[in-house]
């Protein structure tokens, strides 16, 4: 089975936790891929890929350790266009799914709060593990909402989905044991909710990201005794912002020459050889909050 192969494949890199082999052969994910996907070729170029134009290519891919595009632009764009801007949501590559849960550090009986629910594909995986009725997720996009219901559903897993804004969390269903969210936040900005919802002695596990760029690191949190949420890097994944939580559009005309407040100051320095390293660029937005990177060109004259 395509499964089977693909899990040799992770297992060849040791991306199997053997606490999630069971849940993750017992999941088929070409069953939360939409129809209609973009796929990068071999130069990163998103390219469009049907179920129904070419069957056996869609089904190959969706058991590839390859992310797999599912919207762009908040779903403005439409398929088969390839001129979108920004991916707003994907299956993610399973090796990076699997750490992600192997960094949540679940156990029997845990209920568990996912933000992002995205395809489904990663919820299905937590109910297969716990049972549906320990996970509850929360997806912004009502479309994106509605295809994971579905899917959760015809799976046998009918995991409750949300629509709203995640970073709220679910008071309802709360306390949870874990948290896990698979879009970033600024670092910095955790949402108060999360550390809220969860119990003395749970795990939150989220990327954290800057407005400046660079890095995304995988940050697992505890929540002590007394409501605060202390975590350390655990990997680095590339995830896209909560959509509460996205840098404005920005660019170099937005400043203002004669600003009173603004400080003028000069360097030596050439900027380009900070911004080329990713991790310097996270370093300076963790300590620089709200501050983003813009190149211009020079221009001659």
């Amino acid at each position: 089975m395509m499964i089977e192969r693909l899990v040799a494949e992770l297992d060849a890199a040791g991306a199997v936790p053997a606490d999630w082999r069971a849940a993750f052969l017992a999941v088929p994910r070409h069953l939360f891929l939409p129809a209609q996907v973009w796929v990068d070729d071999e130069r990163g170029t998103p390219r469009p890929l049907s179920r129904h134009d070419d069957p056996d290519r869609w089904l190959a891919v969706a058991y590839r350790n390859v992310p797999v595009l599912t919207q762009f632009d908040d779903g403005t764009t439409r398929w088969p266009d390839t001129r979108g801007e920004v991916c707003t949501s994907s299956a993610s590559k399973p090796d990076l799914v699997l750490s992600m849960l192997d960094a949540l550090d679940v156990h029997d009986g845990h209920t568990v709060l996912e933000i992002g629910t995205g395809s489904g594909y990663n919820a299905v995986l937590l109910a297969a593990r716990l049972g549906a009725p320990h996970v509850t997720t929360i997806e912004i996009d009502p479309g994106l909402a509605s295809s994971a219901h579905a899917a959760l559903a015809a799976s046998g897993f009918p995991v409750a989905v949300l629509t709203g804004d995640g970073t709220q969390g679910y008071p309802a269903n709360a306390p949870y044991d874990r948290v896990i969210s698979t879009a970033a936040v600024r670092v910095g900005e955790l949402p108060l909710p999360w550390v809220a919802q969860t119990r003395p002695g749970g795990v939150i596990v989220t990327p954290m990201r800057t407005d400046f760029g660079g890095s995304v690191p995988l940050v697992r949190f505890t929540v002590d005794t007394e409501g605060t949420a202390t975590g350390r890097v655990v990997g680095r994944v590339g995830f896209l912002a909560v959509r509460s939580q996205r840098t404005p559009e920005w660019t170099l005309d937005n400043l203002d020459p004669d600003d009173p407040a603004a400080e003028l100051s000069t360097t030596t320095l050439k900027p380009w050889r900070v911004a080329e390293s990713h991790d310097v660029r996270w370093a300076i937005g963790a300590r620089v909050p709200r501050c983003v990177w813009e190149h211009q060109p020079p221009t001659h004259r």
